[in-house]
């Protein structure tokens, strides 16, 4: 027996090291259990979602909205509910419950201005995830690690944007209100004031979006009648886009990298080369790169150019070539790798155009003062911005290419205004049509929006393919889990919707 005392020695030795050293070795320094400074939460949530909304409005949002054109995903069969958590954003969840814990360390902190961002960041990532799905979780949803809450119980639309926009006033309130830095905030460098621009925005973004079922009138006077805790963008400079850099990866790189077939057979929508075509829009050499048929050698007369947009959903394209790929902007390596950039396109999320937009339809419809004399200002605020933000974005970057295009390129002179099809006038449902066209214009590339927009006004009209299930989905089914693990809340969900298909309309869509 005593030969075997040194091995017993050195195995209690060996698993008392062992359970010495156990929690610190199966601990993810990722996701600490316990977090001091709340900032060290939101570089990746504000990361991640960002660049979740940029690559999926490529692969699925801009195609839904008939900005792109790709086979795969234009005909909705392949819609299903095993790419919920990717393709449709429900691993916002994710983010959100990190929010959360924010949300809580600042309460116990005082870190109003932690605090106040939290609800903005949380309050975009849930106007998603209810736009996308209809009823969701929501005060509930996240709160596994805080609560014990392992099925969170979902909740109507209409009670997600009542919260959401307290939230929002919420935020509205306490950002400012303490002077403490924002750590890790990568969006607006803790810029609080840019905050509670953001926070504008997305509150009359909600709010027109339902203005088909709850009146915005008295909230969005409240909103203009107040600047100092309501203030709004006051151009692109500062409006809700991430900034790539070295050491921000854009998501459209490694994305087209790894689906090199999906990056080559995406292209631009039929809708979208017609329409500013007819409009002898300058943003088409922006949007769309020219058909690889009609570029005829390395240096080529950009006069020669043909932008040629295809159809979603009526099959694959006989030859590729002959039809037009995405802007420069957001070209995939594979289109062109020595043009291709890493931080040439931001991670839009709202932009001052868009909120120009909203306000132009509320002015229009009589949701605020003004008529259509504050609209047209509005409107043409929104559509100069666009011009603005490209030639900046393009600026000196492929003068020197085959494309020989400068930001200059893309501002258009006053005959462009001067147009009938642009011109601020006719009558009330013109005017909307137009509003709502610059609209869907300007959403290019900004996550689902385009789509969004076009289930609430029904601009641009879009062809049924006749290779899909013969409808535009108008939402995304619920995640497969969700029918295992939480069946309870999902029958509920379902009930309240009528059915869980991709024809089936959202409360503010019906």
């Amino acid at each position: 027996m005593t030969k075997f005392k040194p091995i017993i020695f050195l195995a209690v030795l060996f698993l008392s090291a062992c359970t010495k050293d156990f929690e610190e070795i199966n601990t993810n320094p990722n996701s600490p259990d316990k977090v001091d400074n709340p900032g060290v939460l939101f570089t990746n949530a504000i990361r991640t979602a960002v660049n979740r909304n940029f690559e999926h409005s490529f692969n699925r949002g801009s195609i839904a909205g008939d900005l792109l054109f790709n086979d795969f995903a234009g005909n909705y069969n392949n819609w299903v509910r095993a790419d919920a958590s990717g393709y449709f954003l429900w691993s916002y969840y994710d983010y959100i419950r990190d929010l959360n814990e924010v949300i809580v360390l600042s309460e116990a902190n005082g870190s109003n201005n932690y605090k106040g961002v939290a609800l903005v960041l949380r309050s975009w990532m849930f106007q998603n995830l209810t736009d996308m799905y209809g009823p969701i979780p929501f005060r509930e949803a996240g709160n596994a690690k805080l609560e014990g809450i392992n099925s969170p119980k979902y909740e109507q639309q209409q009670a997600v944007y009542a919260g959401l926009l307290a939230d929002l006033d919420e935020a509205s309130s306490l950002l400012g209100s303490t002077s403490e830095n924002v750590v890790g905030d990568i969006l607006f460098d803790s810029d609080i004031s840019r905050w509670k621009k953001f926070s504008t925005g997305l509150m009359i973004r909600l709010l027109m979006r339902q203005s088909k079922k709850v009146d915005p009138s008295a909230a969005l006077t409240n909103i203009l009648n107040n600047p100092s805790k309501y203030p709004l963008f006051t151009s692109n400079a500062d409006q809700a886009a991430l900034q790539y850099i070295a050491d921000r990866s854009n998501p459209m790189p490694l994305f087209t990298k790894s689906n090199s077939d999906y990056a080559t057979s995406t292209r631009v929508s039929k809708n979208l080369v017609d329409y500013l075509k007819s409009l002898n829009d300058p943003r088409l050499p922006v949007y769309a790169l020219p058909a690889q048929s009609s570029v005829a050698d390395a240096d080529p007369d950009p006069a020669d150019f043909e932008y040629t947009g295809a159809v979603n959903g009526n099959g694959p394209l006989s030859d590729p070539k002959d039809y037009s790929a995405p802007g420069m902007l957001w070209a995939p390596e594979q289109y062109n790798p020595t043009l291709a950039s890493m931080n040439a396109a931001q991670g839009v999320i709202l932009s001052y155009s868009e909120v120009q937009f909203n306000l132009a339809e509320a002015a229009e419809k009589g949701y605020i003062a003004g008529g259509s004399d504050v609209a047209e200002d509005y409107y043409l605020n929104g559509i100069k911005d666009q011009f603005a933000y490209f030639a900046e974005r393009i600026g000196t970057r492929y003068a020197a290419s085959y494309l020989k295009l400068k930001g200059e390129d893309v501002i258009p002179d006053n005959s462009y205004y001067a147009q009938p099809e642009v011109a601020y006038g006719g009558t009330a449902a013109e005017k909307l049509e137009k509003i709502a066209m610059q609209k869907w214009l300007s959403l290019y590339m900004v996550g689902y929006e385009a789509w969004f927009e076009w289930r609430r006004n029904g601009f641009p009209e879009i062809v049924v393919g006749t290779q899909g299930p013969g409808y535009i989905a108008r939402r995304a089914l619920y995640p497969a889990d969700e029918t295992r693990i939480n069946i309870d809340n999902y029958n509920q969900a379902v009930q309240w919707l009528g059915t869980d298909e991709l024809k089936t309309r959202v409360w503010w869509d019906e």
